[in-house]
């Protein structure tokens, strides 16, 4: 498909991913922010499994981070800056997780791809497997441990959001209503956040 044939929200997203493979692919421009809130400028990378590579010098040997030390790390990319955290799910050790919409309720997103098997294509051939990029979403409160996922379902999605959002009337409005198709779910907790959000 190509580029001009895109939505703006399309783009953004092919945008992020794109930016999030070459975040997870090489060092670039980061700040490091340790749990005791102490912050360094360097160059980072975060590696597949939650750990991060940074330095204060490219000419540097990188140390390897891990939520032991460190609470978030930012990208600076020149148009934006794209901030991760470690956040603990459960019974799970803390997982690296990218900052949507944060806040007293904070929209977090998990990026993964995945490769398609090889499928049939007839006279004995097989077709090549394809590398297909995802993105899921969760919520997290400041005073609750658990979070809520907000995967697009289309059976389950409004009595999913109806759960995240229940002590928040205003945005629970907003489901129940026909328009609520106008809105993502990051509209929908900057929404909380502005109107149920409590003080960040």
């Amino acid at each position: 498909m190509p580029l001009n044939s895109l939505s703006f929200n399309s783009f953004v997203t092919l945008f992020l991913i794109l930016l999030s493979a070459n975040v997870h692919g090489q060092s670039i421009e980061a700040r490091l922010i340790l749990l005791d809130s102490t912050e360094f400028e360097g160059y980072a990378k975060i590696l597949k499994n939650n750990k991060i590579l940074f330095r204060m010098d490219l000419e540097d040997e990188p140390d390897t981070w891990t939520s032991e030390q460190v609470r978030r790390i930012e990208f600076d990319n020149g148009f934006k800056i794209i901030a991760y955290e470690y956040v603990k799910l459960g019974e799970s050790r803390p997982g690296l997780y990218r900052v949507i919409e944060p806040g007293f309720l904070t929209l977090y997103a998990i990026d993964d791809s995945y490769w398609t098997p090889n499928t049939p294509v007839g006279n004995g051939l097989m077709g090549g497997s394809n590398k297909v990029a995802s993105t899921s979403y969760f919520l997290k409160r400041k005073d609750q441990i658990s979070s809520c996922p907000v995967t697009w379902n289309k059976k389950t999605w409004k009595k999913r959001l109806l759960h995240c959002f229940e002590d928040c009337s205003e945005v629970k409005e907003i489901i129940l209503s026909d328009r609520v198709m106008e809105y993502d779910i990051q509209d929908l907790v900057w929404n909380y956040n502005e109107y149920c959000g409590g003080i960040p």
